[in-house]
């Protein structure tokens, strides 16, 4: 059975008047290459910037069927023209990047995502370990994880980050998974072994 696949969009210093006739020309395109958004936004608007210098960036998380479909939208004629409406309306950083098994929950759930850079692997090893070990005392699955080796950069001058998102049932349970005093406390180890910007991003209801 194929994983799914997840286009990841990180964008800053938009333009709204450019982009708002570029996300409306998306929604059919999406629906050809058997995709859709499951989480969209910006900063105050479903976007919360948790850690990290990129305060000012918008998300968006979308899935696809397959891997491949994420590249068959990506090249598409149709999404090329849609492209070009939002030419100067702001930076952005394009990833494609495998799924596992582990599908987002109904309703409208929210994500934890993370875009981290390594700096002592030995160190942030274990530390990881226990963030997804305290995930799964909650039911929380990783919908991704991914090294940078393995996603496709399709956009964009960022290199040489990992990628996770957590796809917690509520924004209410991811916050309070965030605020946990032992998680903060992790974060303040980890903010030595590895450079993260982390986003908590409401879910588009299915």
């Amino acid at each position: 059975m194929a994983v799914p696949g997840y286009l990841l969009v990180l964008g800053h210093s938009l333009v709204p008047e450019k982009m708002a006739k570029y996300s409306a020309a998306l929604p059919p395109i999406y629906e050809k290459f058997c995709g859709c958004y499951l989480g969209i936004g910006g900063p105050g608007r479903g976007v919360e910037h948790l850690e990290g210098p990129w305060s000012d960036h918008s998300v968006v998380l979308g899935r696809f069927n397959e891997p491949d479909d994420v590249s068959k939208f990506w090249c598409s004629p149709e999404y090329e023209q849609a492209k070009k409406l939002r030419m100067g309306g702001g930076e952005f950083n394009v990833f494609k990047i495998p799924g596992n098994e582990y599908e987002s929950q109904d309703g409208e759930p929210a994500f934890l995502i993370s875009i981290y850079r390594i700096l002592d692997p030995d160190v942030f090893a274990p530390l990881a370990k226990t963030e997804e070990e305290r995930l799964k005392n909650i039911s929380v699955p990783y919908i991704l994880k991914a090294k940078n080796e393995e996603t496709e950069r399709l956009e964009g001058d960022l290199i040489g980050h990992d990628f996770s998102v957590a796809s917690f049932p509520t924004q209410s349970a991811a916050t309070s998974f965030w605020n946990d005093p032992r998680n903060k406390e992790l974060r303040e180890a980890r903010s030595e072994a590895a450079i993260y910007n982390s986003f908590l991003v409401r879910g588009v209801r299915r």
